[in-house]
């Protein structure tokens, strides 16, 4: 497993207090001279308000539409994305994975706001050009990418997905595109830590029993999982050749992240985003 420094925040990492001109985002950067943009957002550099402030994401959590469009356009500019289309899935807690092939995308609705591929919690594509995302605020963003073979995955996997394998369903999908798990990338975002993800027992079983590494205990010394760390082990698992964590807890950092936990259900969306782009390829 490498370590989190081959995600580097771009421009900068937020900091206390800071409202930065731009979107931080977590980026992958070595990724970019292959040809795949891969990057996770947190909550500062956008134009939201409220408990939505500021970098929302969600379309679907109370927040006012222009404002989460106009956040979806300063990510999409940080990362050299402008104007390519955003493939969403309907996210339910599943391990389902969707194909985004070519022509998906023509129709009504700007680039960053087109209806949802379908229902699942996964997406790959080997089409260059679009750009897959998946919306947390406490779950896992899993991105994929195996660059030489130039096809790209991203899973959001709480802790029913976890359990039901989402993460090994997105590798499964990736190498039915082509992909060779040996020569991907996979990189772990931030989500809740162990740390702070106090469990009752029936859902520490469902993700201890299949990935006993992400059993962990609170700072108080409570029951506790570590999702990042099973989706870690899930790609392994699955013979991705490289893992990367970011290592970082979205309920703890609260200028940093939004967290559906902490914040009692009430807060924004951010997400993981990978993409196959046509001018670095």
């Amino acid at each position: 497993m490498r370590p989190s420094g081959d995600l580097a925040w771009r421009p900068a990492p937020p900091a206390h207090g800071e409202a930065p001109a731009w979107p931080p985002l977590l980026v992958a950067d070595d990724l970019l001279g292959r040809g795949v943009v891969a990057a996770f957002s947190g909550r500062s550099g956008g134009a939201s308000g409220g408990p939505y402030q500021s970098l929302n994401l969600g379309l679907r959590v109370g927040d006012d539409l222009r404002r989460v469009l106009s956040n979806r356009r300063r990510v999409a500019t940080v990362l050299g994305l402008a104007g390519l289309p955003w493939a969403f899935a309907r996210q339910v807690h599943s391990a389902r994975v969707l194909r985004v092939e070519h022509g998906w995308s023509l129709g009504q609705g700007p680039p960053e706001a087109k209806p949802p591929v379908g229902e699942g919690d996964g997406l790959v594509t080997a089409e260059p050009g679009v750009v897959l995302a998946v919306l947390t605020a406490d779950c896992v963003p899993v991105l994929l990418a195996d660059p030489a073979a130039g096809v790209v995955g991203a899973v959001h996997a709480g802790w029913r997905g976890l359990a039901a394998g989402a993460v090994e369903a997105g590798v499964a999908a990736l190498a039915a595109l082509g992909a060779d798990p040996a020569a991907t990338v996979g990189l772990v975002g931030p989500a809740v830590g162990g740390c702070c993800y106090e469990v009752g027992a029936d859902v520490r079983a469902a993700v201890g029993d299949r990935y006993p590494a992400a059993l962990a205990t609170t700072r108080d010394g409570r029951p506790s999982l570590d999702p990042a760390t099973a989706a870690a082990d899930a790609l392994a698992l699955a013979g991705v050749g490289e893992v990367r964590v970011a290592g970082e807890c979205t309920y703890d950092l609260d200028e940093r992240f939004f967290s559906h936990r902490r914040d009692r259900g009430v807060t924004g969306r951010q997400a993981g985003l990978v993409a196959l782009a046509p001018g670095l390829r």
